[in-house]
């Protein structure tokens, strides 16, 4: 029974990641939250383009929230730092940094300190010198 049940759920996980590298387009009914979800289940699945994917489409449709903006563009930069593509990470969390020093309040401080602690995870070498 229990092996029964083990290879039913290893079938489900399957599913759900070749479900989640097939993410091209993003209806456009889907709320700012289930886009950033649908983000986040992807990046867990290791399905980072699809995270991406979900993340540009949140920034596409609702960025012109500074929060939203905000909130995916870290989520971009950490896609990238899973991935070791620490210049795209340093790209995405120095615009949010920028950005956060242009608008302060209008974006939750909780960025800035994530952006900051994902800088301190990127090599020297890959970091621009001012």
């Amino acid at each position: 029974m229990k092996k029964t049940a083990l290879i039913i759920s290893a079938f489900g996980l399957v599913f759900l990641l070749a479900s989640c590298n097939t993410i091209k387009e993003i209806p456009d009914d889907k709320t700012y939250a289930q886009i950033i979800q649908m983000g986040q289940n992807a990046s867990a699945a290791t399905s980072y383009k699809s995270a991406i994917v979900c993340y540009e489409t949140a920034i596409e449709r609702f960025g012109t929230n500074p929060a939203y903006f905000a909130e995916a563009k870290y989520e971009i930069g950490y896609v990238y730092l899973k991935q070791k593509k620490y210049d795209k990470a340093y790209a995405n969390f120095s615009e949010l940094l920028e950005l956060y020093e242009a608008l302060g309040s209008a974006i939750p401080a909780s960025y800035k300190r994530l952006a900051e602690i994902g800088m301190e995870k990127i090599p020297e070498r890959y970091k621009k010198q001012s």
